[in-house]
């Protein structure tokens, strides 16, 4: 089953409506653990965008960085896949910075 980060924006008089969403590999979790990443994605239900943005994007940085991580990968896992869903959702926290988050 994958792990879905989405962003919900609620502006007043509109229903509350998904401005982001991406999903990623559950294999990933040893590599957000490491990367220092997991508590902003998988913890983060509720919180603002802004309050992870830079969480994230660090943690983006440690994952292109750190060829050490590419260990921590189980078999059929890329760390493009971590790299794409890490920067995806760091520009989508960027971009839609009051929305809030919902996961699954």
């Amino acid at each position: 089953m994958s792990f879905t980060f989405q962003l919900i924006r609620d502006d007043e008089g509109f229903p509350a409506a998904v401005v982001f969403e991406d999903s990623s590999s559950p294999g990933l979790v040893p590599v957000w653990e490491a990367a220092g990443v997991y508590d902003a994605l998988y913890n983060s239900d509720g919180q603002l965008a802004r309050d992870v943005s830079r969480t994230i994007a660090y943690g983006l940085d440690r994952v292109i960085e750190d060829a050490t991580l590419q260990q921590l990968l189980p078999p059929g896992v890329s760390m493009n896949e971590a790299i794409r869903f890490l920067d995806n959702v760091s520009r989508g926290c960027t971009t839609h910075a009051a929305a809030w988050i919902r996961t699954r």
